[in-house]
């Protein structure tokens, strides 16, 4: 709504940006790969920026995203089988689409509870947002 001050132009710019944001991770959030609170989060991004920001700012943040799991990965000593991963998200995904959506996956925090591991987006969607913006605003190194 500020970028609104500016003129309707910025008005439907920030617009566009948050239901970009939120409609880029709708589906991952409906199968349970993501909180809610990480869609809000990008979709306030989209909003702040503008949805021409938000191809970036999603590079940058599976960079950060890419660096958090190889940490989580160190500090937890786990061993990476991504055999299981896979198959598991594709049995999730099969499951949902065989049931027309009403057999979900267990949510983030359930996952969690259970012991499994999680990478926080909330904050490589941060760093990549202030790497796109501050640190990359021409989009040179990303390559758009």
């Amino acid at each position: 709504m500020l970028n609104g001050i500016q003129g309707l132009y910025h008005f439907y710019d920030s617009l566009l940006g948050f239901v970009l944001g939120v409609a880029i991770f709708f589906i991952p959030f409906a199968m349970g790969w993501v909180g809610a609170g990480d869609v809000k989060y990008l979709g306030v991004v989209g909003s702040l920026l503008g949805f021409h920001w938000l191809p970036r700012v999603l590079f940058y943040s599976a960079l950060a995203g890419g660096v958090l799991a190889i940490a989580v990965l160190v500090y937890n000593r786990i061993s990476l089988n991504m055999s299981n991963f896979v198959s598991d998200a594709w049995f999730d995904l099969k499951l949902a689409a065989l049931s027309l959506g009403r057999i979900l996956p267990g949510s983030v925090n359930a996952r969690a509870s259970r012991g499994s591991h999680v990478v926080p987006l909330g904050a490589a969607i941060g760093v990549g947002t202030v790497l796109a913006y501050y640190i990359d605003p021409r989009g040179t190194w990303a390559g758009f």
